[in-house]
């Protein structure tokens, strides 16, 4: 009874060990630094992995099945100057709160000249006109 009894406790730790969560989740809100408004549509991404994320309306994100451990998170958005905090302690079960304030940036292109030329004589309408 007592070898059934340890059995059945070693099995039932089993179990709750294979339904034991194994990643965790990295979320926050990305606002401008200059104004504090929310800036909705900009990407969040765990570097060195495939997760990422972008902003909702309300400058809201979420990335699930982070894996635990020290990492590093970045947020972009066009016009916008890219933050990466490092040392992030993800916590398996755990959500780990992460806030961004991004910067606006100039963006500079190169120089784009257009130019339009115009016959100096029109062909079509050369010579005299009678009605």
């Amino acid at each position: 009874m007592k070898r059934m009894c340890l059995l059945f406790i070693i099995s039932l730790c089993l179990v709750s060990q294979a339904f034991a969560g194994t990643t965790g989740k990295v979320s926050g809100v990305i606002k401008d630094a200059k104004s504090g408004e929310v800036l909705p549509g900009a990407n969040v991404v765990v570097l060195g992995t495939r997760l990422g994320a972008t902003t909702d309306a309300d400058g809201n994100y979420f990335i699930l099945n982070v894996p635990p451990g020290m990492l590093e998170v970045q947020a972009s958005m066009v016009g916008y100057t890219k933050v990466t905090q490092t040392d992030v302690r993800v916590k398996i079960d755990q959500t780990t709160k992460l806030n961004f304030e991004l910067s606006e940036q100039t963006l500079e292109a190169a120089e784009i000249l257009v130019m339009a030329e115009r016959p100096p004589v029109e062909l079509d309408l050369t010579g005299s006109k009678q009605t």
